[in-house]
């Protein structure tokens, strides 16, 4: 499956809907994504709404992708500290995976 970054980053401001079955589809198809929808993913690491950048923070860490990494750390900075909890949840999970 092929999206444009367009297409990507509609799906991205899908993550804050008020229903749970759009948001679950949406983060399913953004880790079937892999490769093609991490950029995206890490710039919404500093999206607007916060709702987004968790949602982000949690797909990155499913993905266990490390290129996601620096990213993370650097939004470890924020200042939201439920943010901060899921970004550290998300490097744990990428830097814990088993081989």
């Amino acid at each position: 499956m092929d999206m444009t970054e367009e297409q990507i980053n509609k799906l991205i401001n899908k993550l804050n809907d008020e229903d749970y079955d759009v948001r679950k589809n949406v983060e399913d198809i953004l880790i079937k994504l892999g490769n093609q929808s991490i950029g995206p993913i890490i710039k919404a690491l500093d999206h607007d709404n916060p709702e987004i950048q968790m949602e982000s923070a949690r797909i990155l860490g499913k993905m266990g992708n490390e290129k996601a990494l620096n990213a993370l750390i650097e939004a470890l900075k924020d200042g939201n500290p439920e943010f901060r909890r899921e970004v550290s949840l998300a490097i744990s999970k990428i830097v814990d995976k088993d081989p």
